[in-house]
């Protein structure tokens, strides 16, 4: 049996001010069963490490369960002036990632670039639909079982999410997630050690990357950031080997981590890599506003006379 752990970072609203998140990730780990345990008990040891407080006389394993490692406060030390605390959340996040990689974790995520209007009501739903699709072609090759654990968020929003996997098990004719045990299910944090894993990979990794990767040109939003960049070169290639990928049935590589992006319109590979910025648009594009035209402009690192005219 395999477990799936998903979270995310970000919102589905529309840039509206400058403290606005201007991505959406959703994703997480992927871990067999049988590792589960031990990869868990190994990160509770990481975060005695890193916490030397949680080793004192008179604390409770519960309490070490219970404390976090939060990947927006390892974002804030990724971006502090202090060499000790950069040197402190890379030393975390290099940890996670040799655990991932000892304890033969995968990881997989969906990541929506915010555009000019906001991403849609049902954005987190199809997207946990989507990373459905993707955890059941896993479970079909291993011919396994598995089960996946969202981070509870509210009722209101946790229901529409997984109503519509629901719907699809028990459709009649047959059900499209016929490897999952149960629909979706939800829990808290503090209480299930490997979604604050899954947070760290959103939150502190995927989150600050897509920010470098796509960014950059919101010059006005507080999020972005040049020192990004350097998570980016430090990481992007250790997840890419941890991502899940997979051949479609068309014969295209599919799975992992995928990347829409409704600004600019960069590929999935710009979150890993640096790539040639390329001003190119939807099917259906919208006119440009001035400030767009010389943000894309900005971001390519172009001037507005080597750009060639229409």
């Amino acid at each position: 049996m395999f477990l799936c752990y998903i979270d995310e970072a970000g919102d589905e609203q529309a840039l509206r001010t400058r403290t606005d998140p201007p991505v959406l990730v959703i994703g997480g780990i992927i871990v067999e069963e049988t590792n589960a345990q031990s990869l868990i008990w190994d990160f509770l040891q990481l975060k005695k490490k890193f916490n030397p407080s949680l080793s004192r006389d008179g604390v409770k394993l519960s309490d070490v369960v219970a404390f976090e490692i939060k990947g927006s406060n390892l974002r804030a030390d990724m971006r502090s002036s202090s060499r000790r605390r950069r040197r402190a959340a890379f030393g975390i996040l290099d940890a996670v990632l040799d655990l991932l990689d000892h304890h033969n974790a995968l990881i997989l995520g969906d990541i929506q670039i915010k555009g000019p209007g906001p991403l849609g009501r049902w954005v987190y739903s199809k997207t946990v639909s989507s990373l459905a699709d993707q955890f059941e072609t896993l479970l079909r090759a291993a011919d396994s079982t598995g089960l996946m654990v969202l981070d509870a968020r509210t009722k209101s929003k946790n229901v529409p999410s997984v109503n519509g996997i629901t719907t699809q098990r028990f459709r009649s004719g047959g059900g499209t997630y016929p490897h999952l045990v149960e629909s979706p299910v939800f829990g808290h944090s503090d209480a299930h050690v490997a979604l604050q894993i899954a947070d760290l990979m959103v939150s502190a990794l995927l989150f600050p990357m897509a920010c470098a990767g796509y960014c950059l040109c919101l010059i006005d939003n507080t999020h972005p950031s040049s020192e990004y960049l350097g998570v980016r070169e430090r990481y992007g290639a250790r997840l890419r080997l941890l991502e899940h990928k997979y051949l479609a049935s068309d014969g295209r590589r599919a799975g992992g981590i995928r990347v829409y992006d409704h600004m600019n319109h960069q590929p999935t590979l710009a979150i890993f890599q640096e790539v040639p910025f390329a001003l190119r648009a939807p099917r259906t594009a919208p006119a440009l506003t001035a400030r767009q035209g010389v943000a894309r402009i900005h971001a390519a690192s172009i001037t507005p006379d080597t750009v060639p005219m229409a």
